[in-house]
């Protein structure tokens, strides 16, 4: 196996264990030969710091165990830093699941910040967590000619992470979840399917807040259970 970033040849000594959704916000689950330790580390220093600093008060507030990680940086990062660290989430997943590479071209070069952003986002029509769950999910589909990645982080941070417009491989309709508040697996069925025009019609659409009020409406209850 070699490593996604930068194609060496994993072995005992430089390869690393690399979460599939970051550990500073609460990320489980691990996926292994997907980066050398340098890759992992260099990611860690940098985007991977910029998603955790800026969701990490999420957890906190949840009061979920969180590995904070690295605790600086050389740069300064920013929105599209994090955008980057989310690509990255979906390509871990995709990797790990043992989907061809061929087709993670331009996720990896978003990720490394040579391309343009392949990071959109997009609230679905109906909400696919319960009422006061608190879960990130990433779920992959691949067929009609398109390939692409959904993702939410704490059910409030969501975005569409397009793999290809071209896509000729096996069909995909694979989801993961872990409600973070509960720590444990959920098995959820995302029924929503978006074809290649609605893709492109994602460049144009601006976020909305509704689902950071919902997010903080949960905090506000969990913590009133469990005490401030």
């Amino acid at each position: 196996m070699n490593c996604y970033n930068c194609g060496v040849i994993l072995n005992r000594k430089n390869r690393s264990v690399e979460h599939i959704i970051n550990a500073s916000i609460g990320g489980f689950r691990k996926g292994y030969n997907l980066l050398c330790a340098s890759c992992n580390k260099a990611f860690g220093r940098t985007i991977d710091f910029e998603l955790g600093r800026q969701l990490g008060i999420f957890g906190r507030l949840l009061k979920i165990p969180l590995d904070r990680g690295v605790h600086s940086l050389s740069t300064e990062l920013g929105v599209i830093d994090c955008d980057r660290a989310i690509a990255k989430i979906c390509l871990n997943y995709y990797l790990s699941k043992g989907y061809p590479k061929e087709y993670i071209g331009l996720v990896k070069a978003f990720v490394r910040g040579e391309e343009e952003s392949v990071s959109f986002y997009y609230l679905p029509v109906s909400d696919i967590h319960e009422e006061d769950e608190v879960s990130h999910i990433i779920h992959l589909h691949g067929g009609g000619g398109v390939l692409y990645a959904y993702i939410e982080l704490f059910n409030m941070l969501n975005r569409v992470i397009i793999f290809s417009t071209d896509y000729t491989g096996e069909d995909i309709h694979v989801t993961y979840c872990r409600d973070v508040v509960q720590s444990k697996e959920l098995a959820k069925d995302v029924t929503f399917q978006l074809g290649k025009q609605e893709l492109e019609g994602l460049r144009g659409i601006e976020a909305t807040d509704v689902r950071y009020e919902r997010l903080m409406k949960v905090i506000e209850r969990h913590r009133g259970l469990y005490g401030s």
